[in-house]
């Protein structure tokens, strides 16, 4: 609801001006002096001042300069009302920051017309705040998602120079992320592990996300470690500008994991599988949509529920809203979101500081619950 404030010293004055702006969406502050009238806009809301200018003690004019002396109050607008038409009280009052003036006696089609202009000024004031605000959640909200991202994420320009490195690189590969930024793709990525590379122009990633085209599950890369080079499972998107020209791409590194052999025995099979579930879980984070925290990395995982290496000492029974990126698409998603509850919680024995948790899967979307159904047979 928008507040107006009215201010005159006379009681029939203020009774008139509520009878013509009453009504149900607006909430009308009368006070009789500009002392009262100070203290209601430091404890309300208000989108609009009808400010009478001959009062007795503090007049209007002189409300209105404390008022633009004021941070909360500075950018209120003020219509004097006045029965004197004297240029020089119209010339002060636009000085000190009126929008209008309104002659007594009063017509109510003007006095409508022009506050109703005002009103919506500040209504799209408001909601521009709340745009602005809700802009300020979401991307603090993508920066939690790209720090709780598993994989190594690279952002560069259309030149190949980096400009972002989410923090799971020094996870992965042991660099330092933020030294990174500001060299080029070629300084940390490999065609091949003896430290040969080819030119931006001409290297596979260039060449298919400029056409606009992605490179999905690359693996003749590598990361250049400190302790040697390392190779990596590449995907890349391309980026688009505004007009849709090719403005740079998104990198997404994971370390490559060792081929199975189709003449495994059943052991090996087994064995390699573990080895792809203790892979995953040393990248695949989970996070609290509500709060963007950090819950832990991902140990394993079935219909019913998963296991969770975390350093929080997380709250049996407490429900938690869990979302994880997956390593590559399933089922046509690159998320999966579920509600999950804690049913036990223990010390890590290998890792101190460190907990394992055992969630029980709450509820889980039909589209979700395919991804998981993916997930699972995959991994």
């Amino acid at each position: 609801m928008q507040s107006i404030l009215i201010v005159d010293d006379k009681k029939e004055n203020l009774i008139a001006l509520e009878s013509l702006l009453e009504r149900p969406d607006l909430e009308l502050l009368k006070a009789d002096n500009g002392n009262d009238g100070l203290r209601l806009l430091l404890k309300s809301d208000v989108a609009l001042v009808l400010l009478d200018v001959q009062m007795p003690g503090m007049n209007g004019f002189e409300m209105a300069e404390l008022m633009r002396k004021n941070r909360k109050t500075q950018s209120i607008p003020i219509i004097f009302v006045t029965a004197n038409g004297d240029k020089r009280d119209i010339f002060r009052g636009y000085e000190l920051g009126a929008v209008d003036f309104l002659s007594k006696p009063i017509q109510r089609d003007v006095l409508l017309s022009k506050v109703s202009v005002f009103l919506d000024l500040d209504r799209q004031k408001r909601d521009l705040a709340l745009q602005l605000q809700e802009i300020q959640r979401l991307k603090k909200q993508n920066e939690m998602l790209l720090d709780a991202v598993g994989d190594g994420l690279v952002a560069v320009d259309a030149q190949g120079i980096i400009s972002f490195v989410n923090p799971a690189m020094q996870h992965l590969f042991h660099v330092d992320a933020q030294s990174l930024v500001g060299s080029h793709l070629n300084s940390m990525l490999f065609q091949n592990n003896e430290g040969i590379r080819t030119t931006w122009g001409t290297c596979k990633i260039f060449k298919a996300t400029s056409r606009g085209e992605r490179l999905q599950r690359v693996r003749d890369y590598y990361v250049k470690t400190p302790a040697g080079y390392v190779e990596a499972e590449v995907d890349a998107s391309p980026v688009a500008s505004a007009d849709q020209e090719f403005s740079g791409v998104v990198v997404t590194l994971r370390v490559a994991a060792a081929e199975e052999k189709p003449d495994m025995t059943d052991d090996l099979a087994r064995a390699s599988r573990r080895h792809t579930r203790r892979r995953i879980g040393a990248v695949l984070r989970l996070f609290d949509r509500t709060t963007g925290m950090n819950l832990g990395r991902l140990l394993n995982v079935s219909m019913d529920g998963f296991k969770l290496s975390t350093r929080e000492n997380l709250t049996i029974g407490q429900v938690y809203e869990v979302s994880m990126i997956l390593p590559e698409t399933l089922a046509g998603s690159n998320t999966l979101s579920f509600d999950a509850e804690p049913v036990w919680v223990r010390p890590a024995e290998d890792v101190p500081g460190e907990f394992r948790v055992g969630f029980r899967i709450v509820s889980l979307g039909p589209n979700d619950s395919k991804v998981l159904a993916h997930m699972i047979e995959k991994y």
